[in-house]
């Protein structure tokens, strides 16, 4: 039994402005996910910002106005099915009345809420990281002119989860209403129906507006015996207090929905997928695929890689459109004590602190404050006084200050201990559910996408393939200058990049006189396709290749070099190596952030027959 499962902004359901969020194979998803309005895209990067000294409830960084999604897949000791375990994180801002949420799943689901700190710590340790070296080979002339540095221009669900299938209500008899009740702070039902008239009709009866682009997903959905996870926010629970929604069922394979996502997807929407299991997974259904790292741009660290116009949505363009690229596969210890560590938080301390302003000092030094739950709960259970709202103060500037304004304003009545109580239940125990989670599993793998509503056709599957190698989420290449017997300045002497694979190529040309400072050269071959190669995977082997552009890139790069005839005369074992390592040594070249070295052009498709979709609408 296959299970689905994801987050759909596109029922129709009440919501603004939503994005959708799939994120379980074997559970396809439909229900809503609304971002704030500023959200940035941090491309399947890992976004700057988060607390600070200065601003310690600044809320921690979180990839945005796209799809985030935790898998760990459990086998089952007596040769059934495994059980998988989702974590789906639900991005919205609006009006708490409007908030929704509705998906589709194959087996009734245990619910329960986890935590936005498993996707920030997960995020932190696998981002792709593109680290050059730069290397100066040969004696350089002197330089009079001033020095550049390279790259400038100069679990348990401790009482929070419930089985979906422990209880049987429904108005309706040809509705099943397996699960009603409250989860965390939404308002939860598992319903399911072999009339979909009946089923549509419940969810408007209980406050799901259905479109009718929704009605005809909803339609299949049932042929295909789905059941329906569906979410509201309980009355008087404000958007700052929605948690990641967790599914626990039986099912083969974990699965991202995209069918229902289209409806109300962005172009290029970002789809990050990390899986804990035994071993590596691989995509069922897409593509993986590799990039050539020839076009990273790396002396800016690989600014063009990600977003919307990075190479790696390029390179799933080029593959057709239903690609993941695996940015991160090794153990899962990398994350051990990211998440929950023992002796960070201390609710003891917490209950003994007497005035807010030693309750709120006591979170900020435990690492709470920039959880976006605890400013929820600072805000109903010790509410800003009316003299500060007047005069314009955030939340946020407010329970930073809190002492400025602790001296100066008579406060509402407040309750430390209720606070107390909801960080214990809603912040402690899911972080620590989430680390045991992760040290319950050898291996982590992350995936991640770039897809636009016309190509979300089917839902991509995870498999656990027995051959595959590790990937580090770690690259490095070197960027040498080479100056000769004092041929050239360093300024302006021949640039190669060397990449790990023992390719080269030129990224500037030598030139005599007075030093000119040019950068180093990325747009001679941005022409060229991102994508080295696209892998139909399979449970034993690498799979077939069902585009291969390996052998153009490299006659492209052969032509490309021919240009630069020092690309042979200085060879990386020249004598006289006169620095090395990521500070390098006399003065260096501006490195640009456009562009990117690239391979040759896009090959037809391999003979198994495969169709390519439709190329996906660019901005």
């Amino acid at each position: 039994m296959s299970i689905h499962f994801g987050l759909r902004s596109g029922l129709g359901l009440r919501s603004r402005g939503l994005a959708a969020l799939a994120l379980l194979c074997g559970l396809p998803v439909a229900g809503v996910v609304a971002l704030p309005g500023d959200a940035r895209a941090c491309g399947g990067l890992f976004c700057n910002g988060g607390p600070t000294p200065q601003n310690p409830f600044a809320p921690l960084p979180v990839a945005q106005n796209g799809e985030n999604v935790v898998f760990a897949i459990t086998p089952d000791p007596a040769g059934g099915a495994p059980t998988i375990e989702a974590h789906i994180q639900i991005l919205y801002t609006g009006d708490a009345a409007k908030f929704s949420w509705v998906v589709p799943v194959d087996a009734a689901p245990t619910l329960g809420t986890g935590t936005d700190r498993l996707f920030t710590a997960l995020a932190g340790v696998t981002t792709p990281q593109f680290v050059p070296n730069y290397i100066t080979s040969g004696t350089c002339i002197a330089d009079p002119q001033p020095m550049y540095e390279p790259g400038t221009a100069g679990g348990a669900f401790n009482g929070m989860s419930f089985d979906a299938a422990a209880s049987d209500s429904s108005a309706n008899p040809s509705v099943q209403v397996s699960f009603q009740g409250a989860v965390g702070p939404f308002d939860a039902a598992v319903i399911k129906s072999d009339d979909p008239t009946a089923l549509k009709k419940w969810l408007v009866d209980n406050g799901y507006t259905v479109s009718d682009a929704a009605a005809a997903l909803i339609d299949a959905y049932v042929k295909e015996n789905k059941f329906f996870v569906a979410l509201k926010l309980l009355n008087g629970v404000g958007v700052s207090q929605i948690q990641p929604i967790t599914l626990k069922f039986r099912g083969a394979e974990a699965c991202v929905p995209l069918r229902l996502t289209a409806i109300a997807a962005n172009p290029d929407m970002p789809v990050l997928v990390w899986v804990l299991g035994d071993k590596r997974v691989a995509p069922r259904g897409y593509l993986e695929l590799e990039i050539d790292e020839a076009r990273i741009n790396w002396s800016s660290g690989g600014a063009n890689y990600g977003g919307p116009t990075g190479l790696v949505s390029l390179a799933a363009n080029e593959a057709g459109g239903n690609a993941f690229i695996t940015e991160y596969a090794g153990p899962a210890s990398v994350a051990r004590a990211q998440v929950f560590a023992n002796g960070q938080i201390n609710l003891d301390v917490l209950g003994q602190a007497m005035t807010p302003p030693a309750y709120v000092q006591a979170l900020i030094s435990m690492g709470l404050a920039g959880d976006p739950l605890v400013l929820g709960l600072l805000d109903q259970y010790l509410p800003m006084p009316d003299a500060v709202k007047k005069m314009g103060v955030t939340d946020v500037q407010f329970y930073g200050n809190l002492s400025m304004y602790w001296g100066q304003f008579a406060f509402p009545p407040f309750n430390l201990a209720a606070i107390t109580d909801g960080i214990s239940k809603s912040v402690v125990a899911p972080r620590m559910n989430a680390q045991m989670m992760i040290d319950a599993h050898p291996m982590l793998t992350r995936l991640n996408t770039f897809i636009s509503p016309e190509e979300m056709t089917k839902d991509p599957f995870f498999f656990e393939a027995k051959d595959l190698p590790a990937v580090s989420n770690v690259h490095t290449a070197t960027i040498r200058t080479m100056c000769g017997n004092q041929q050239y300045t360093e300024c302006n002497a021949p640039v190669r990049l060397e990449l790990a694979d023992g390719r080269m190529v030129s990224l500037r040309a030598g030139s005599t006189g007075s030093c000119d400072y040019q950068g180093y050269n990325y747009d001679g071959l941005t022409s060229l396709p991102a994508l080295s190669v696209a892998w139909a995977r399979e449970v034993t082997g690498n799979g077939q290749p069902m585009v291969d552009n390996r052998a153009k890139i490299a006659t492209a790069l052969d032509t490309y070099n021919a240009k630069f005839p020092e690309m042979k005369v200085f060879p990386s074992n020249a004598p006289g190596l006169t620095g090395s390592g990521s500070g390098g040594c006399g003065c260096r070249v501006g490195g640009r952030a456009g562009g990117g070295l690239a391979g040759g052009a896009l090959l037809g498709l391999a003979a198994l027959g495969l169709t390519v979709a439709r190329r996906r609408r660019r901005r």
